[in-house]
């Protein structure tokens, strides 16, 4: 389990880097698809939250479920904002949706085994990724609604 978290962490926040940072700076993005991010955001970052800063709990596993649930929708909407985007950036966006549910999973499975006890080595790297997307989302917030507007 640790290897698989450190490997699709990395992964996606590679093709996450690559996708803001390169790809989307290369096209213009739609207002529908500025304020997408804020929700896959909010729907990706709660759950992740959870497994890192509360314990494992039968009542908090349904909320996680069901808001990894809405996440892995709410990426899905995304599709019907992209319109000329080159296949490069459509194999990048179909790798991260199949990454996203996994992320999610990894993530749950390291709440339910305590990685904060157990494992502190890998629930530092799941921190320092956590870190990763809000940094992301600060990003994408400064960079399209002010630098890019100008």
């Amino acid at each position: 389990m640790v290897l698989f978290i450190t490997l699709i962490t990395l992964l996606h926040t590679a093709l996450f880097f690559l996708d803001e940072s390169i790809l989307n700076k290369k096209r213009e993005l739609s207002q529908q698809e500025n304020i997408s991010v804020y929700v896959d955001g909010f729907l990706f970052l709660v759950p992740v939250a959870m497994t890192l800063f509360t314990n494992y709990d039968e009542s908090l596993n349904w909320l996680y479920l069901v808001m990894s649930f809405l996440s892995c929708l709410s990426i899905i909407k995304n599709e019907l904002f992209y319109e000329n985007i080159s296949k490069l950036e459509r194999t990048i966006h179909a790798a991260l949706y199949v990454l996203h549910p996994l992320i999610l999973y990894a993530f749950h499975e390291s709440w339910k085994q305590d990685f904060f006890k157990n494992n502190m080595m890998y629930w530092m790297l799941q921190l320092g990724y956590f870190i990763l997307c809000v940094k992301a989302i600060t990003y994408h917030v400064i960079y399209w609604n002010y630098i890019h507007k100008k």
